[in-house]
């Protein structure tokens, strides 16, 4: 008898509740998309926000204040109108740092700081995901 084929489709959202959202101006670095879930944090000199880079030292760009709760799709470099949380209840595992594109460096340090600013995040178990793989 053949090994059945098991497909797992991620069929799980990045807010879990409580979301709130506002209009703000992201600074692109040049044609990227941005997934859904990044961090972003806000530039200190232009006020607008910009890519999170997590050990960063350039004019606070190392400190998460709200993420994307869409994919945003730049054609190049310069500003970009996006809507951002203001404050929401999202998934741990659906958040994105643009460099590892992914949640694997989302640690308790980047979770508390992003709790300052109203953005609260949980692990969450998926239990329709088989896991006797």
């Amino acid at each position: 008898m053949p090994d059945p084929i098991i497909t797992n489709n991620d069929s799980s959202e990045l807010v879990l509740g409580d979301d709130f959202y506002k209009n703000d101006i992201f600074t692109a670095g040049g044609a990227a998309t941005f997934k859904k879930g990044m961090i972003l944090a806000r530039d200190s000199v232009t006020g607008k926000l910009v890519v999170f880079v997590k050990g960063g030292v350039t004019q606070e760009n190392d400190i998460p204040k709200t993420v994307l709760p869409f994919e945003v799709v730049a054609a190049g470099a310069g500003d970009i109108t996006v809507r951002v949380f203001t404050t929401a209840r999202l998934r741990k595992d659906k958040l994105v740092i643009n460099a590892d594109g992914d949640d694997s460096n989302v640690d308790a340090v980047v979770i508390d700081e992003l709790r300052d600013y109203g953005i609260f995040s949980e692990d969450v178990t998926e239990l329709n995901i088989p896991d006797n793989q």
